[in-house]
């Protein structure tokens, strides 16, 4: 019987308590704890913390090769970007498409980086290539959000598939303002120039807010300017993320060609994907946004380009090369839907399939919108153009969440911006009318029933009495 302490190793002749790992009798060890167990019985604690220390190092060079062969550029994917931000529903990097109430209709306050955005539109209107231009003009805002963007060659970059060479001059510019509005700021600037009438004026301003001060001590008003001077105003995080566009107006200086770029749909497929990949791959800094209003109109693109194995094949590769730079690039287009209405769903549904996300434009016809005109006509910037349906919503669809929304928002294009709004049908004034009218008619021959009825009590008094 033998009376050897468990901790002692029987093959070896020096014992030393075991202050790690116990091998549970009867379990199979493996080699490794094994050969770390007699490292620390041979040599004590500085060979386990070698050991150690040489598994730290190899970890952190695997994760550096790691992160080397994913790409990212640190530049585009960071907050260093103006027209970045994170999704507040899946923490994707999104970027807005110029339209406020579009980027909330996606869902992700934005269209985040690497989808695709299609824009389907009914009829024979061109409502659709608004929101083209206003996505095109975002990017230009963003290169002249910063000067050291611009100094630098901007930090996006517009491609437009189209043969309009004249796109980038038609863009919209930044909206100033209301005229009232417009003409204050030109008035403070003047006031803040340094010439010899504003300083010789200078002593009217202290004058005027000792005056101010003075009534608002009278009516009891100076607790509540302190309190407002007080509070802190709210900072926002991404102050160049989104701007507002006047349509009718257009950006002065306009953009130039290292802002916005064209290229011709005319051209071979394998050319056209093949001038595209190199722009993206030049600048992997920029943001890109690509741009392809119109597609498939007989006006710009071939007649071979319409049919749908050659449409498809166009659209895979240019998805293609947005899914190879989904750090640094995003695709909207436009397409009329009644080019296509005599070939069937099919074709519409194939296209449809290629994409990210895809909404729908369907304008009123011409007796809806004198009904809208009729009932908005004391306040005509209430009537709205169309419906808005939508089809797919990027990143979330793709997730199997069925987001298909249909008649319940309506867009309006309006002087500052294109709006979109819920829809709901609005009771005409007229009819409104109508029926206070018939009410008022019939309370006044009521009054006058009851009116008569009480003469004709009084005639028959009279009448008795004598």
């Amino acid at each position: 019987m033998s009376f050897r302490k468990r901790s002692e190793i029987i093959s070896g002749s020096r014992t030393v308590p075991n202050r790690g790992f116990t091998p549970i009798r009867g379990a199979p060890v493996r080699s490794d704890e094994v050969t770390g167990l007699r490292a620390v019985t041979s040599r004590g604690r500085d060979m386990g913390t070698a050991r150690a220390g040489q598994i730290d190092t190899s970890n952190v060079s695997r994760l550096s090769r790691g992160v080397e062969k994913l790409g990212i550029h640190s530049e585009v994917a960071g907050q260093s970007h103006p027209g970045l931000r994170p999704s507040p529903a899946t923490s994707h990097p999104t970027t807005s498409t110029g339209c406020a109430d579009m980027d909330r209709l996606l869902g992700h306050m934005g269209l985040p980086m690497g989808q695709m955005l299609l824009v389907e539109e009914q009829g024979g209107t061109d409502f659709a290539s608004v929101l083209g231009k206003l996505f095109a003009a975002q990017g230009a805002a963003h290169n002249r959000a910063e000067s050291r963007g611009a100094q630098r060659g901007g930090n996006t970059h517009v491609v437009v598939i189209t043969l309009n060479t004249q796109y980038a001059k038609e863009l919209p510019g930044i909206f100033q303002g209301t005229r009232k509005e417009v003409k204050k700021s030109r008035i403070s600037q003047e006031e803040s120039k340094v010439t010899v009438q504003n300083l010789a004026g200078g002593g009217a301003k202290p004058v005027a807010r000792s005056q101010d001060l003075r009534i608002a001590w009278r009516y009891g008003l100076g607790d509540n300017c302190g309190a407002s001077q007080r509070s802190e105003p709210e900072i926002d995080p991404h102050p160049h993320y989104r701007h507002q566009f006047d349509i009718t107006s257009r950006m002065l200086p306009a953009p130039t060609a290292t802002e916005v770029s064209t290229l011709s749909p005319q051209q071979p497929i394998a050319t056209l994907l093949r001038q595209l990949e190199l722009k993206l791959e030049a600048q992997p800094s920029q943001l890109f946004r690509i741009v392809i209003p119109a597609f498939l109109h007989p006006a710009m693109y071939a007649p071979s380009a319409v049919q749908l194995h050659e449409a498809i094949t166009l659209l895979h590769g240019v998805r293609s090369l947005v899914k190879k730079h989904r750090e640094h690039c995003v695709l909207l287009a436009t397409i009329s839907r009644d080019l296509f209405s005599q070939r069937g769903s099919l074709f519409m549904s194939q296209i449809e399939a290629v994409f990210d996300a895809a909404i729908c434009l369907e304008p009123f016809n011409q007796e809806m919108q004198q009904f809208l005109e009729r009932a908005y006509k004391s306040q005509p910037n209430k009537v709205q153009h169309g419906l808005v349906h939508v089809l797919k919503l990027p990143v979330i669809s793709d997730r199997g969440e069925m987001h298909v929304i249909r008649s319940e928002w309506a867009f309006k294009n309006g002087r500052k911006n294109f709006a979109i709004e819920e829809w709901g049908i609005p009771v005409e004034e007229t009819e409104q009318e109508k029926d206070d009218n018939q009410l008022v008619g019939t309370a006044s021959s009521t009054r006058d029933i009851g009116s008569s009825s009480c003469a004709g009590g009084k005639v028959a008094i009279s009448s008795h009495d004598f």
